[in-house]
């Protein structure tokens, strides 16, 4: 099984050498033919797009995304939670989750994919926070220790990282 290395940047690039030897041994055990230099600048651009941060910008659909529209979906399940009360439980059904899949189900402005970057940036402010070098917001939001007042505020840093550095609306031609 292949794991990312979490500590450091060497640690990193070998994971990354170690899972492309990984998948070479597998197609090759498939009966392909063994890949020559004819796939470097393949694998070198892959290598490249794993490496932005396009997630604030293009949604898994490939449909572009604003800043205005991740932060959005992000404020009404603030809202939602606002409302319905904070209970993360998977029983009552109100934590972070549930609240922007109700947003994204109940507004024609929010989507999977503003639903994915609300998520991807709750992950990078809950690593800011804590200084953990991996978070998951529903783990975060359901520990024991949390408050309701933690997550609206957490919810209200994502619209504003949104806003700040997702793509900005497109302006009328």
């Amino acid at each position: 099984m292949f794991e990312l290395n979490p500590h450091g940047p060497r640690s990193q690039e070998l994971a990354e050498q170690e899972f492309a030897r990984d998948v070479e041994a597998f197609v090759i055990g498939t009966g392909a033919r063994e890949p020559g230099e004819e796939v470097v600048p393949l694998i070198e651009k892959a290598r490249e797009l794993m490496r932005r941060d396009d997630w604030l910008r293009w949604g898994s659909s490939g449909m572009p995304l604003t800043g205005d529209q991740i932060a959005a979906h992000a404020e009404a399940a603030a809202e939602i939670l606002r409302t319905v009360g904070w209970n993360p439980s998977v029983r009552a059904g109100r934590g972070i989750r549930d609240a922007l899949i109700h947003a994204e189900k109940t507004s024609s402005t929010f989507s999977p994919d503003t639903h994915e970057a609300v998520v991807e940036t709750l992950g990078l402010l809950i690593r800011a926070l804590t200084g953990a070098p991996f978070a998951y917001y529903e783990a975060w939001d359901s520990h024991p220790a949390r408050t309701a007042d933690e997550v609206l505020t957490l919810l209200a840093a994502a619209a504003v990282f949104a806003r700040r550095y997702g793509a900005p609306a497109p302006t009328a031609a």
